[in-house]
């Protein structure tokens, strides 16, 4: 059938109409394409485009060859500028649509394109295969070179298919810094055997998922001046160059406004906590992963910081008698649970600051806040270039009373 691609949707999609709603995977708003449909629900039916009959300006020839068959992208055949204007454009619609306000964005904080990521999270099939699944599947689709991952991530990956790995593995974690370590993950394997196989490939450390570690545990980091250690497995931001600029927007806002407590939420290792600790009183970080709050403990003392303190709880759990000037909240994709929206309530800070992974969790939370915060600042971070993810930075301020 033949379809017009009027808007970008959430998740890669376009919409588009032919008796009813079709979520149209594969073109930009205003292309012209024959699509076969591909699923029919009730209120909506999926198509996927089979050839584009009129191109938009912003379509490039994608340039990994395996792209739309690994599932690791989703927009590598539009023009990385559009890429941010789309973005832009659904982060905008869900704020309208979800969460009733009507702002306009902030300059984007955008990414280098290519070869950004400094942490994977690779499948392994059961003859050996490594890369990523294939959409909605569990086959593993193996590439030569992934144009994401940084350099050093696709030079110990390449290392790694060159000495194998033996039976039973079945997902290795990759992450780098000033060395490149492993989480391996499955059954059946010999731990001995995979040591032996990824330190030959070069590897610094491998750890495993009952905690035991073999060589190197964790990599450093640099956090604008601040050495910044992750344990293998321990969440980091993969976009490790653009999350410094992150930090030093968020630790710029923090240097003006000089609030004497700040507090943050899902503090991880310290990300924002350590970078803002010189322009303040006192921090108090909020992490429930026990391998994060290690790692935030030990990044305390690496940097000699004395005025940050970690709390090892769930945020949603976590409750105060004391008040704070500002609040960091960098939650999961479900955004700010009821507890963490009473929580603020409660401590009634001057200034929140929301990072989030999922505009929709996002629009409704900042429509929740809405009769005691107004909006200050709304921008993308493109964290994840060449896919439809998207991350935003919100800046809010309390209303006068």
């Amino acid at each position: 059938m033949t379809l017009e691609a009027l808007l970008p949707l959430y998740g890669g999609y376009t919409l588009a109409r032919n008796d009813g709603v079709i979520f149209l995977k594969g073109a930009l708003p205003g292309e012209v394409v024959e699509a076969d449909l591909v699923q029919k629900r009730r209120d909506y039916s999926v198509a996927a485009v089979r050839k584009v009959v009129q191109p938009s300006p912003d379509r490039v020839t994608p340039r990994c060859p395996v792209f739309g068959i690994c599932g690791g992208c989703h927009y590598q055949y539009i023009a990385y500028p559009r890429q941010v204007g789309i973005k832009e454009e659904v982060a905008l619609e869900c704020l309208r649509r979800i969460g009733r306000l009507e702002v306009s964005l902030d300059q984007p904080l955008p990414s280098e394109p290519w070869h950004y990521r400094r942490r994977a999270q690779l499948k392994v099939s059961e003859d050996g295969r490594i890369g990523f699944y294939r959409s909605q599947t569990h086959e593993v689709v193996e590439f030569k070179e992934c144009l994401l991952l940084s350099s050093e991530v696709n030079i110990a990956l390449g290392r790694i298919r060159s000495v194998g790995l033996p039976p039973g593995v079945r997902e290795l974690h990759l992450q780098s810094g000033d060395v490149v370590i492993a989480m391996v993950k499955g059954e059946g394997f010999d731990r001995g055997e995979v040591v032996e196989r990824l330190s030959s490939a070069g590897l610094s450390g491998v750890a495993f998922e009952d905690g035991t570690v073999e060589g190197a545990g964790e990599v450093c980091l640099d956090l604008n001046g601040y050495h910044y250690m992750v344990s293998a497995g321990t969440f980091f931001q993969s976009n490790w160059s653009l999350n410094r600029r992150l930090v030093s927007l968020v630790t710029g806002l923090i240097e003006r406004i000089a609030p004497e407590r700040i507090m943050d939420l899902y503090a991880g290792a310290g990300n924002f906590s350590i970078p803002a600790s010189p322009h303040t009183g006192e921090v108090t970080a909020v992490e429930a992963d026990p391998s994060a709050f290690r790692d935030g403990e030990k990044n305390l003392l690496l940097n000699g910081i004395e005025n940050v303190t970690f709390i090892q709880r769930r945020v949603e759990g976590f409750r105060t008698g004391r008040k704070a000037s500002l609040i960091i909240v960098d939650p999961p994709r479900q955004g700010l649970e009821k507890e963490t929206l009473r929580l603020v309530m409660e401590v009634r800070p001057e200034w929140l600051v929301y990072v989030s992974c999922n505009p929709s969790t996002f629009a409704r939370d900042l429509g929740r806040l809405g009769g005691s915060y107004g909006v200050e600042s709304i921008r993308l971070v493109d964290m994840f270039a060449q896919t439809y993810h998207i991350e935003l930075l919100g800046i809010l301020r309390r209303k006068a009373d």
